[in-house]
């Protein structure tokens, strides 16, 4: 349920300026950088638009869709490529067959950017959080830490503005429901979550652990709600079988594409390989192992692993649960290992891929923007401790208003540490990157559930005593409360 706010005009100013701001800095360029997996995405391109075999390509189906949508004919030259893995930072230069899609990259995120901010503001109650949500929403969309990376011919960008479009309805979807605002307003946003789900789910494979856990949620508060408060919600119940399937369909494309094999390969190399005892558990479960197997070393891409027919023939068949049973077998090294890399996710926020001149990006921004793209895992615990106290506001306020609050955090803060732990555990290769995935929106929760406390702390009566206020009413407001 949005609500009639007098800052409108001040929003529609700040929208402005974003815009403005967005294309005076970096403007709309054609220029880019291309990296070592970008030429597999324009393969990929040229598969036949098939709802099967498009979707089992070496890459996932939503970038490979959009290069064939602007660049029918596949006329594509890749000229300017990076690799700082190897020390090599390229500069922006236009690359012919691939300025369209530069353009449809910075646009959707400038678009996917405005929608959320007007969005989530909108369904603020109190006027401050409004402007203090756009205004922080916007500078975190606008310093390089965000728009560079519509420059690079990679899954980030992409990636990024799929997912703000995904938790713009995903927010929709979660007010109009819990407030019953009409059947229409719901269908809306069924249709409109599904859409940017499916474009999310398949830019990245690990996207879709937060489709599933998106889907868990809705699930577990559709039974809760109908066992506890005799409450009927259909249109949880169906989002989340439509994402269950999903879900389902992305795993199978996924399984018969073989697109996991490269991964697995470099996680055998990094985490057991260079391990006897390790590699005893991968033995007794029926690895084939020799000599040139146990010396391979750094990524499969660059190494004789795929030479090695017979452990690529078992790696097929039960590499996969192998390794996944690897993991469980041994839970307080997997909780070490990720622990002791959470650091190391943290430690970069800006794209090591150009560094860009006066002209292409402003590097005064990047100071303002470590402000709020924080370089410190102690991310993790802030957005923790803020999830706590929504929780604990919503039991202490019963008003729908609190309760859908409440389930987006969760989903927020929760669905971004499962992209987190599973980007981690499925390539142990360019980890900060595919990491980022989960990162960018831990960082982005700071501020976001920042001003959704804000907000519901101005929500209570101002004659209570300042401790009360702080814990939460111990009723619902009238207007809020749920009947």
């Amino acid at each position: 349920m949005r609500t009639s706010t007098k800052s409108w005009g001040i929003l529609f100013a700040l929208t402005v300026i974003f815009l403005i701001g967005r294309l005076a800095l970096y403007g709309i360029a054609t220029d880019s950088v291309a990296a070592n997996d970008t030429d597999t995405y324009l393969q990929c391109a040229q598969t036949e638009l098939d709802p099967v075999l498009f979707f089992q390509c070496n890459r996932s189906a939503t970038i490979p869709f959009l290069f064939r949508l602007l660049n029918p004919e596949g006329n594509y030259q890749i000229t300017n490529m990076s690799e700082p893995f190897f020390g090599s930072e390229s500069r922006l230069a236009v690359q012919p067959g691939t300025e369209k899609l530069v353009i449809f990259q910075t646009l959707l995120s400038m678009f996917s950017w405005v929608f959320f901010t007007l969005t989530f503001s909108g369904f603020l109650k109190h006027e401050l959080p409004k402007i203090i949500s756009a205004i922080l929403i916007y500078g975190f969309a606008l310093v390089p830490q965000i728009a560079d990376w519509d420059s690079v011919l990679l899954s980030e960008s992409l990636s990024f503005s799929f997912f703000i479009l995904l938790i713009t309805f995903l927010l929709h979807f979660i007010m109009n429901t819990i407030h019953r605002d009409g059947y229409f307003r719901i269908f809306l946003s069924i249709v409109g979550l599904l859409v940017s789900a499916i474009f999310w789910t398949f830019t990245r494979d690990t996207n879709s652990y937060l489709t599933a856990f998106i889907a868990l949620v809705f699930l577990g508060f559709f039974f809760f709600s109908l066992i506890n408060s005799r409450r009927y919600y259909g249109s949880m119940l169906m989002m989340s079988v439509l994402l269950i399937a999903l879900f389902a369909y992305q795993q199978i494309t996924f399984q018969r594409s073989q697109r996991w094999l490269l991964p697995f390969m470099n996680n055998m190399t990094g985490n057991v390989l260079p391990y006897p005892e390790r590699v005893a558990f991968f033995e007794e479960r029926g690895m084939p192992v020799n000599e040139t197997l146990l010396a391979q070393t750094g990524s499969a891409e660059y190494n004789l692993m795929f030479d090695q027919q017979d452990f690529v023939a078992w790696a097929k068949v039960d590499g996969m649960k192998t390794y996944l049973s690897f993991l469980l077998d041994r839970p307080v090294w997997s909780m070490q290992q990720f622990y002791l890399s959470l650091d190391d996710f943290f430690s970069e926020n800006i794209q090591p891929f150009f560094y860009g001149n006066a002209e292409q990006k402003p590097h005064w921004a990047v100071k303002p923007g470590n402000l709020l793209h924080p370089l410190s895992a102690a991310v993790v615990l802030i957005d923790l401790l803020l999830l706590i106290i929504v929780f604990s506001i919503r039991l202490k306020q019963r008003g729908r208003t609190a309760i859908a609050w409440w389930l987006f955090s969760l989903i927020l803060i929760g669905g971004s540490v499962v992209l987190v732990v599973v980007s981690y555990f499925g390539e142990v290769r360019s980890i900060i990157r595919h990491v980022l995935g989960g990162v960018m929106p831990l960082r982005l929760s700071i501020w976001l559930v920042a001003c959704i406390l804000f907000d519901q702390v101005l929500e209570i009566p101002a004659e209570m005593p300042i401790i009360t206020r702080l814990a939460g009413s111990q009723t619902p407001l009238i207007s809020d409360k749920i009947e």
